[in-house]
Order: structure tokens, then C-alpha cells, then sequence
């Protein structure tokens, strides 16, 4: 009986001292809020982010941009909104198995705008975000209008 009350009194022990451990050792504007395992704007032991980021407007209601990241680099849905009426701008959905990222952009009032891919090159000088191929283009009702053409982030060509 005692070997399992020390077993147990382990388990629920560990994880608060691991928790202890975390807090003495991270700087506290770079922890994050919210409840352990829950915090969101947290940090990596290598300084990257890492977890759940929410990005707040000036106003710190707002919400600007939200999603994950995993050791520095976003990972999953990602959705950015418009300030300050915080409705949908754009989701991006990053894959792991791609070597784009589907990205969708909304008009302010919800209906699609835009629908297309994206790309980001990691190099030691910079990171490049750009958009490329055909994107499909819709007017403030929802409605097809046209098609895009990118290549590097530059817009080549229109096609009705």
C-alpha cells in the first residue's frame, strides 16, 4: 500500500516540480499566459517559438493572427484577421508532407477573395514568403471572376 501511494503521490508530484523548474529557469516575459500544459505565446530552451501564439491588436482584445508553431517554425492552420473588426483575413494550412502552403483570403464582410499557394524559402540571410501558380480570384460576393498567374510572388498574368 505504501509502494503505491509513493508511486502515486510520483505522478502527481513531478509534472508541479517540472513546472517549478520551468518558471525559475524562463525569463517571466517570455513564458507565456495561461494554465500549464495550456500557455500560449511560449518559447523553446533555444529561444524559438513554440506552442499555441496568439497575436493581439494595440488594443490587447483583438486578435491579429493565430496558430502553432513547432521549434520556430509554423506548423497546422493559421488565421490572421482583420483589425479592428477581428473578422476573418486569411488561413493558411501548413502540411508537412507539402512543399506549399493553401492559403485563402477572405473580404472583410466573410465571401472569399482569393485562393491559391504559397511558399517559404529559409535561407541563412532571410526568410522569403511569396506567393506562386494560378490563384482563383472572387468578387465581394463569392462569386469566380478570374484567375492569377505568380511566379516568385510577382503577378505574370490575368486570365478571364
Amino acid at each position: 500500500m505504501l509502494i503505491r501511494l509513493c508511486f502515486l503521490s510520483a505522478f502527481v508530484l513531478l509534472p508541479l516540480l517540472a513546472e517549478a523548474q520551468l518558471i525559475a529557469r524562463a525569463p517571466k516575459e517570455s513564458y507565456g499566459r495561461g494554465i500549464w500544459p495550456f500557455r500560449i505565446n511560449r518559447f523553446d530552451d533555444n529561444g524559438r517559438f513554440h506552442g499555441m501564439w496568439k497575436i493581439m491588436g494595440p488594443d490587447e482584445k483583438t486578435m491579429l493572427r493565430k496558430g502553432r508553431f513547432r521549434h520556430g517554425r509554423e506548423v497546422g492552420t493559421w488565421r490572421y484577421f482583420y483589425y479592428p473588426s477581428g473578422n476573418l483575413y486569411m488561413v493558411e494550412r501548413h502540411k508537412r508532407k507539402l512543399d506549399y502552403i493553401p492559403v485563402k483570403r477572405y473580404y472583410e464582410n466573410g465571401s472569399l477573395e482569393k485562393e491559391g499557394q504559397a511558399r517559404v524559402e529559409d535561407t541563412k540571410e532571410k526568410i522569403r514568403y511569396f506567393w506562386f501558380g494560378e490563384w482563383k480570384v472572387y468578387d465581394d460576393s463569392g462569386n469566380f471572376s478570374h484567375t492569377e498567374y505568380y511566379v516568385n510572388g510577382n503577378r505574370l498574368l490575368l486570365k478571364e
